[in-house]
């Protein structure tokens, strides 16, 4: 019962959200998330460009009951070249298969409690991040990102961004994570659904379009 309150806590509907890197257009994504029998989905659409370079894809994400990821899959094509990654988690093992085929697997490791799932060029698992860490209580999380086929610990800051973006709601939350690419997100505290997403050293902000 807990597991189903908790996975009803994301809020459920489509979203678009649009990229910019350096103020620069790098595409749009659609995200629709349903929550359905206790877990959740995120599914999503996305089409861009970067450095002159199309590209396309979509990508699932599903959660368990308590918010922990299920299992990932993304494909698309870049540059009119196929790609594609794919991810399964169970228990404190998650095995991947990165952007050029390979395999590995990745155990729960340096205080981390729980897997999330983020990817290179698609939105699905940063839309999770807020969710998770209030249902789990800010924990240490260890971050699989499927296209490298690499894992990383990811910690939420303690302190609460201080400066608020223009267009950000008022009533939205801010959540830093520090690391080797710190990144901050604003989110509906009603939803959990992110409202922007700033990611400082890459000069990339994504920003949901309308209410």
């Amino acid at each position: 019962m807990i597991g189903l309150v908790l996975a009803a806590t994301i809020g459920a509907g489509s979203y678009t959200y649009h990229a910019s890197y350096h103020g620069a257009d790098l595409g749009t994504s659609k995200i629709t998330v349903t929550n359905t029998a206790g877990a959740t989905q995120i599914a999503e659409q996305t089409s861009g460009a970067y450095s002159g370079a199309s590209a396309s894809g979509n990508a699932t994400l599903v959660l368990n009951p308590d918010l922990s990821p299920s299992s990932y899959r993304a494909s698309g094509t870049m540059a009119g070249n196929p790609i594609a990654d794919s991810a399964t988690v169970s228990g404190n093992t998650a095995r991947v298969t990165n952007a050029q085929g390979a395999s590995s697997s990745f155990t729960l490791t340096g205080g981390a409690s729980h897997f999330v799932l983020v990817d290179l060029g698609t939105l699905a698992g940063f839309v999770a991040l807020p969710a998770q860490m209030k249902a789990w209580n800010s924990p240490t999380v260890m971050a699989v990102i499927p296209s490298f086929g690499q894992s990383l610990t990811l910690q939420p800051e303690a302190s609460v961004p201080q400066t608020r973006p223009s267009g950000v709601p008022a009533a939205d939350v801010g959540m830093s994570f520090g690391g080797h690419t710190p990144f901050t997100m604003w989110y509906n505290p009603t939803t959990l659904i992110p409202d922007e997403i700033e990611i400082p050293s890459q000069s990339v902000v994504i920003t949901k379009l309308g209410t």
